[in-house]
């Protein structure tokens, strides 16, 4: 029995860690409400050239030490941008592009090339007529917005400087990756790290020189931040809020400096660049009353016609309200909210958490009775469970950071660590199991190892089942419960090999006494 456990414990933690990735997108979007908008009040001057640029991996405190950001901030304003809880590259560009929330615009990991079913601020302005061109060291926002770029230059290396282009369109994209690539490798405190943000300043400072912000506009953000250890996807400060600048004709100017900038909610940049050009804004952003984020809108930008504002401002209320009715048909009836469809979705977990907690505590009762043991043993094996669990975490704080997703940090160090951070911890775990039980030794530890790999085996199983495939609307709220397979398939892949390793010896054993 202990061997069944053990071999299905390794090949399902293969299945489900390394398929875990599989879970988290759904390009074609959750929840979505198209709303039809149209500009009846023309902006009187649209700018000659916009310009995005999207410094990937950009720390918030690295951005306010740019000549580039006060550059900006002169012909414009600077403001705190939360980009919200899943701290990605992929999601973060959708959500930037798209101005609707990663639970609903479905890109949820880097790993989904798929085209975004959520329409995008490229997509609206090649629609409107406008020439749209992208320059970066990936190409990851041209395979997201499927004919959102009438042509998208892919560096060849990160030495190659994107912004160096021969002629700027209506709305241009740039997307430098090299301090991303700094942090992930030396972090962010690192003499590496600070070349790279010395350099985009430069270079972005070579852009501006070739703008008359009297005529043209320039938005300067990030898609997220990291740790100080490097890695981001989680929720810590500095990796969710960043620096987002914006400049130039139709920007309201206000004067702040890093104290006292204002918040700015990070899925109203698509709507502020539609606002700013004169463009209907995304069909699916994100509206509702007092949760959206868009009356920003009208801090960030000053124009003097009149009727363009009120045109402008009439379409979000309209956005606001269609989404209200559609909330209220699903739901039922009022209110027609976003929080409160997240909370009833939310809601539904909870039961099946309850059931798979029963099944927990059935699977370990029938697992006592089949051995035979006693209250004293019952005891002392979940006491060594419990110890097991809490070396993970710690080894796992000490080695990796959080338990969340910005312990990845490279994908390619992140296997081989989590491999032995887990596997430090079931060691741990035999060490202590050997000096506890010394006399029945190996045999007990076979035993409550079995157990552990039983129970791990069906919280990774239970992990399915609660939250379903791909992960629902709204994500689960807390890391633990997304970062949980990633941890969790690890801790079964090295307990199931000590099981089965302990297994076979103590197998060798028996024969080598029976003989």
């Amino acid at each position: 029995m202990s061997a069944l456990f053990a071999i299905a414990g390794a090949l399902y933690a293969f299945w489900f860690g390394f398929g875990y990735a599989g879970v988290h997108p759904n390009h074609a979007g959750v929840f979505l409400v198209p709303v039809e908008d149209r500009v009846d009040a023309p902006l009187p001057m649209r700018p000659r050239h916009t310009v995005l640029v999207v410094v990937d991996g950009l720390r918030r405190d690295a951005a306010e030490t740019m000549t580039s950001t006060r550059r900006i901030a002169a012909a414009g304003q600077c403001r705190v941008s939360d980009q919200g809880t899943y701290t990605f590259s992929r999601p973060e560009y959708a959500l930037l592009s798209t101005g609707l929330e990663v639970d609903r615009n479905g890109a949820r990991s880097n790993d989904c090339a798929d085209p975004m079913g959520a329409e995008s601020i490229w997509q609206i302005a090649r629609q409107s007529g406008l020439v749209v061109a992208g320059s970066g060291h990936l190409d990851w926002f041209d395979e997201l917005f499927a004919g959102g770029f009438d042509r998208f230059r892919l560096a060849k290396s990160h030495d190659e400087n994107v912004f160096d282009v021969a002629e700027l369109a209506d709305l241009n994209l740039f997307h430098p990756l090299y301090i991303d690539e700094a942090a992930h490798l030396h972090r962010p405190a690192s003499p590496e790290h600070a070349a790279a943000v010395a350099r985009v300043d430069r270079e972005i400072g070579a852009l501006l020189d070739r703008l008359d912000l009297t005529r043209d506009v320039v938005v300067m953000t990030a898609d997220h931040g990291h740790r100080d250890e490097g890695g981001h996807g989680g929720v810590q400060p500095d990796v969710r809020y960043v620096l987002a600048c914006f400049g130039g004709l139709g920007v309201a100017r206000v004067e702040n400096d890093a104290a006292t900038r204002r918040p700015f909610d990070g899925r109203v940049t698509a709507p502020a660049l539609s606002l700013l050009m004169g463009l209907r804004f995304p069909k699916h952003m994100r509206a509702g009353h007092g949760e959206d984020g868009l009356d920003a809108l009208w801090e960030v930008t000053r124009f003097d016609d009149a009727a363009y504002v009120a045109d402008r401002k009439a379409a979000v209320e309209r956005f606001r309200e269609i989404n209200r009715v559609a909330l209220e048909g699903h739901l039922g009836g009022p209110p027609g909210t976003w929080s409160r469809l997240e909370a009833q979705e939310a809601a539904r977990v909870t039961p099946k958490l309850y059931l798979m907690a029963i099944v927990l505590f059935a699977l370990f009762g029938a697992r006592v009775v089949l051995l035979g043991l006693d209250a004293r043993r019952v005891v002392a094996m979940l006491a060594w469970i419990g110890f097991v669990v809490l070396a993970t975490y710690l080894v796992h704080r000490r080695l990796m950071g959080e338990l969340d997703f910005s312990a990845i940090n490279r994908k390619e160090a992140f296997l081989p660590k989590s491999f032995v951070t887990t596997g430090l911890a079931v060691l741990l775990g035999a060490g202590v199991h050997a000096l506890s039980s010394a006399r029945r030794g190996l045999a007990r530890y076979v035993d409550d190892a079995s157990t552990l790999v039983m129970l791990l085996l069906a919280a990774n199983m239970g992990h399915i089942f609660v939250y379903g495939w791909p992960l629902p609307f709204p994500l689960p709220s807390t890391m633990i419960e997304r970062y949980f397979p990633l941890v969790g398939s690890f801790a079964l892949l090295t307990s199931s090999l000590a099981t089965l390793s302990a297994g076979l010896l103590l197998a060798r054993r028996e024969r080598d006494a029976n003989r």
